[in-house]
């Protein structure tokens, strides 16, 4: 992970990973003036802290996602009106995404991506699927 020393001594640890939360101060001991003897048991809590933040915000987040799910009508031609219908929906897995959406597509093609993807503008003009 990069770390950056900062003009008050701290570091910063980031990640540019999907599964990072935010960037946090790693500092030793956030209460500690530069100069004086750190405290390890201290500064082992304040990191066992953040994992444990950072599990359960990584949990909520994984328990309901954002999907879109493009609709694709095999017997139209692709620049043809109602050929691509598009959906979002929130589920815990793509699977479960494209199986909400299989009763309002009858007959169509599916295809499921995660709605923070490369497809993430296509959002505003999907049809909401609770």
């Amino acid at each position: 992970m990069p770390a950056a020393q900062l003009a008050d001594g701290s570091r910063f640890v980031g990640c540019a990973s999907a599964s990072a939360v935010t960037i946090r101060s790693m500092s030793p001991s956030r209460s500690t003036i530069q100069g004086e003897q750190i405290d390890l048991s201290t500064w082992a809590l304040e990191l066992q802290e953040e994992r444990e933040r950072v599990a359960e915000v990584n949990e909520r987040r994984a328990a309901s996602r954002g999907f879109l799910v493009f609709a694709t009508d095999p017997e139209r031609a692709p620049d043809e009106e109602g050929y691509r219908k598009v959906y979002a929906t929130e589920a815990r897995t793509a699977g479960e995404a494209t199986a909400k959406i299989r009763p309002l597509a009858e007959g169509r093609r599916l295809r499921t991506y995660l709605a923070t993807g490369v497809y993430k503008d296509e959002l505003a003009d999907a049809q909401w699927v609770p």
